[in-house]
This record gives structure tokens, C-alpha cells and sequence, in this order.
């Protein structure tokens, strides 16, 4: 009886040790394609940044409620933006730390870990930009926007030197996987 049950279960165990190089393989290739998901979700932190500044300078140029708690609405909108790819972005290098590792990319591990924390410091940044953004389109007086949105448009300037640093980071751990790497790990062809 465990004899037949061993020799069910014993095909299912020499395809899966077969095939596990395969899978290992897969993961090799994937760390490509997500190291540069990481560099294009810390480009458009730039730019999107970029635009909430337009919107940010034009409540402070205007001298009517109404406008600039639209303008106000814009820069809510365009920091809640960044903040959604900063999250894109810890959430695509965990993933890319994770395949390194299974790779053994030790180089490129550690790449991934400086823009994991470059990617960290976006968001946090990016979170508080977006309370302050919230704050100034809930804000009742032109001065208190005005305020709040400086607060955020200077908050936000420092996520752009952490998102250059990821984006960075991200490049060299690019440059760093190639195949010969992934072959002299032992997980290539």
C-alpha cells in the first residue's frame, strides 16, 4: 500500500526537482523587468512633483479664495499621485530584493537595498505631503493654503532627492544583473 502511494507521489517529485533550476531561472530574468519598474516609479515621482509645483505656486499667486481652492484640489490630487507611486515603488523592490536573494545576486542586493531605503524615505515624505495637501484644501482662509502647500511643496522637494537616489540605486542594480552574473551564481543557462 505505501509502495503504490510512493510510486503516485514519486513522478510529482522528480518533475518538481527537475524543474526548479526552470523556476529559479524565471525569477533570474524577472529582477530585470522589476529593477526597472523601481527607476520608472521614482521618474515619475519627479515629475509628477514637477506638476504639483505649478499648482502649488499658483495659490500663491492668486488673490481669490475660489481659484486657489481649486488650484488647492489640483495639488491634492497630484501629491495623492505621488504617493501612489511611491508605494509602487517599495512594493516593486521588495519584490526585486526578494528575486535577487533567490538569484544570489549579491551586488545587486545590495543596490536594492540602498533604493529600498531611498524608496522607504519617498513614501514616508510622500505621506506627509499628501496630509498637508488634505490640510490646505480643507483650510478656510488663502493664508492657511498657502501655508499648508508650502509645507507640502517642501516636504515633497525632499521625496525628489530620495527618489533620485532610488532611481539611482536602481540603475546601478541594472547595470550590475547581466548574464554572467546570473550565470556565476548558478542559476543561469
Amino acid at each position: 500500500m505505501k509502495q503504490i502511494k510512493l510510486l503516485q507521489v514519486g513522478p510529482f517529485l522528480i518533475c518538481l526537482i527537475l524543474l526548479s533550476p526552470l523556476a529559479s531561472l524565471g525569477q533570474c530574468e524577472l529582477i530585470k523587468r522589476d529593477i526597472e519598474n523601481v527607476r520608472s516609479s521614482a521618474i515619475e515621482v519627479l515629475q509628477l512633483s514637477d506638476t504639483l509645483e505649478v499648482f502649488v505656486k499658483a495659490v500663491g499667486r492668486t488673490k481669490q479664495y475660489r481659484t486657489a481652492r481649486s488650484n488647492s484640489r489640483k495639488a491634492q490630487i497630484y501629491s495623492g499621485e505621488i504617493l501612489a507611486a511611491a508605494y509602487r515603488a517599495v512594493a516593486t523592490v521588495a519584490e526585486a530584493r526578494q528575486r535577487a536573494e533567490a538569484c544570489g545576486a549579491a551586488d545587486v542586493q545590495r543596490y536594492l537595498s540602498n533604493a529600498a531605503g531611498s524608496a522607504d524615505k519617498v513614501r514616508d515624505l510622500a505621506d506627509q505631503a499628501f496630509g498637508y495637501s488634505k490640510r490646505a484644501y480643507a483650510s478656510r482662509s488663502l493664508s492657511g493654503m498657502r501655508s499648508y502647500l508650502q509645507k507640502a511643496l517642501t516636504t515633497i522637494r525632499g521625496a525628489e532627492s530620495a527618489a533620485s537616489a532610488a532611481a539611482y540605486a536602481a540603475s546601478e542594480a541594472h547595470f550590475a544583473i547581466s548574464e554572467e552574473a546570473i550565470v556565476a551564481a548558478g542559476k543561469g543557462p
